[in-house]
């Protein structure tokens, strides 16, 4: 994969993706574990959809007011529920938080040396030109059903809300497709780490 021309750092970036549910961030910690820089964009997603966000009053114009809470604080579970049910506000949200995100995104790598692997968790990697950054893409690959259960517990919402979320996300199968290389996340976190331990080491071995 050939990077970016806009990438002006020299550290190694690695793009990790998969479905909902399915290990990207377990993956990615692993990764941190042993010895990468993470990166994760969902985290830097949330300061911009938390109650005291810096654009509130640009989310409440584009969305309405349904998405504040009783006390008129941004409630993150009803921005999902708006726009995974509307593709035109699911564009405004992505047109004001994304250029963002890809900002501190773009802050926090430049500030890494040559001889750091980044692991940069990052949902929507292939939908947007996110890929194009990175000098490796890895797709976690995982049980369907398993992984819209698991981010159903873990986020506290609805099966069918879960399931709109994907279905605005290219398929797992696409995505492993265009990965240049997949991890299998089948339920068994020893085996996950084994399988983290030896991508992690040809990653290394491509930067030497």
């Amino acid at each position: 994969m050939t990077r970016s021309a806009s990438r002006t750092d020299e550290s190694f970036l690695v793009g990790i993706t998969g479905m909902i549910g399915g290990g990207k961030s377990t993956v990615t910690r692993i990764f941190e574990e042993l010895g990468a820089f993470r990166i994760s964009a969902d985290e830097i997603a949330r300061k911009f959809t938390e109650p005291d966000s810096p654009v509130r009053e640009e989310l409440v114009q584009a969305l309405g007011k349904e998405i504040l809470d009783d006390s008129g604080a941004l409630d993150r579970k009803r921005i999902a529920k708006l726009v995974f049910g509307d593709p035109e506000k699911l564009k405004a949200l992505n047109g004001i938080v994304h250029p963002r995100i890809r900002q501190e995104f773009s802050e926090i790598l430049a500030r890494q040396t040559k001889d750091t692997l980044v692991a940069w968790e990052v949902p929507l990697l292939f939908e947007t030109d996110s890929y194009t950054l990175c000098d490796a893409t890895v797709c976690v690959v995982s049980d369907l059903a398993s992984s819209l259960k698991r981010a159903s517990e873990r986020d506290g919402i609805r099966l069918e809300e879960v399931e709109a979320r994907a279905k605005n996300q290219l398929s797992l199968q696409e995505k492993a497709e265009k990965a240049d290389y997949t991890l299998k996340n089948l339920g068994d976190l020893g085996d996950l780490r084994k399988e983290c331990e030896r991508l992690y080491s040809e990653l290394r071995g491509r930067m030497k």
